[in-house]
């Protein structure tokens, strides 16, 4: 999962980035020797060793905190990004003073939508719209490939600025997972 995450960040055509990755709590020998494969590739890889029991945003904050950039880009190991001008789009909503969070379209292996977009109180705590769509629908009012305002949206893909970040303290780690 993660050769192909960054196999896909290094195919953007986006060029000023570094990426952290994060280990925590791995086991596997072949996983340990990747991270020595990638540990300062072209200069923009490191990687970085979390020791503490999972939580996603303790893991998250700690990334964060090693990082150089005016943006953050959290991406989940299991992500790809298709589209080469990805990180340009979501740069340019994120540098708004009007944005605090950018997310993105995320599919399933099947083609279907996984996110598009979070609406607190739907479905109870929060719902994520337009799940299982199939890619080539627009839905009504163009609503599923129209970029709009949600009140939230996944950190398997964000987008968010240093300032804004550090303003509210990260990601609050009282939420382990969710």
């Amino acid at each position: 999962d993660l050769k192909k995450c960054l196999d896909s960040i290094e195919r953007c055509s986006y060029e000023n980035y570094e990426v952290l990755v994060v280990e925590n709590n791995s086991d596997q020998k072949e996983t340990f020797d990747y991270y020595q494969s990638i540990d300062g590739k072209n200069g923009k890889i490191r990687v970085l060793y979390w020791k503490d029991k999972f939580n996603y945003s303790a893991i998250n904050n700690f990334g964060a905190s090693q990082a150089k950039g005016a943006y953050f880009l959290f991406l989940n190991n299991d992500t790809e990004i298709i589209n080469p001008e990805c990180i340009e789009e979501l740069l340019g909503f994120c540098m708004r003073e009007d944005v605090g969070a950018v997310g993105a379209r995320l599919y399933f292996e099947d083609g279907t939508i996984q996110h598009a977009g979070v609406v607190v109180g739907l479905g109870g705590i929060a719902g994520h719209i337009f799940s299982n769509t199939p890619h080539d629908q627009v839905g009504y009012f163009a609503r599923v490939i129209t970029q709009q305002d949600y009140s939230a949206v996944t950190a398997a893909c964000v987008m968010v600025g240093r300032e804004e970040f550090e303003r509210i303290d990260g990601f609050d780690t009282q939420l382990e997972v969710a």
